[in-house]
């Protein structure tokens, strides 16, 4: 399979309350390897991170996971991946999902997930990545505060007005469809 590109899929290392959310978390992987992208995500086999990889692998998709060795008691590092990237500190990981990631979808999840989106958003406006897109998976309004939040910045003056072209939002699969179908990788 030739991958067109590499899509950073964030997503809790925990369930959520939602049992919906895993099958979010199936749909989307497979729509993902099925159109031939490759997934990089957390490295964990915990919660929807596990979800994820073990759908895209089962699907025969290409899978990295990117993981601090420190997290490994709390969130066990997957050992079936294609390719696997174990950290010393957070900051290195984040650096690696960075240089490896064409594309990021945040699915539904915590504080981790909320600082990646930050992460990808703050490191486009900075140049550090060029016009990488952050797609914000917006299930069942999951993510509306932080949406919101966002759009305000600019006018707020804590960003300038381009803070917003590196976020596409999405509701379902038809859109998300739409966003990638727009890329250029």
């Amino acid at each position: 399979m030739m991958i067109k590109g590499k899509v950073a899929v964030f997503c809790g290392s925990m369930y959520g309350p939602d049992k919906s959310h895993t099958k979010l978390a199936q749909d989307i992987t497979t729509y993902l390897v099925k159109n031939n992208y490759g997934i990089v995500y957390g490295g964990s086999q915990s919660g929807i991170m596990g979800v994820v990889a073990n759908t895209a692998l089962a699907l025969g998709g290409h899978v990295t996971g990117i993981i601090p060795n420190f997290l490994d008691g709390r969130e066990k590092i997957h050992q079936k991946l294609n390719k696997i990237f174990i950290t010393k500190t957070m900051e290195e990981r984040k650096k690696k999902f960075l240089a490896l990631s064409d594309i990021f979808i945040a699915l539904p999840g915590g504080g981790g997930t909320i600082e990646e989106i930050a992460l990808v958003v703050s490191a486009n406006q900075l140049n550090i990545i060029k016009n990488k897109r952050m797609i914000i998976y917006n299930y069942k309004k999951y993510w509306d505060p932080l949406i919101k939040q966002y759009l305000q910045l600019p006018s707020m003056k804590y960003a300038r007005n381009d803070v917003i072209k590196f976020i596409s939002v999405c509701k379902n699969m038809e859109e998300l469809s739409k966003i990638l179908s727009k890329i250029k990788i």
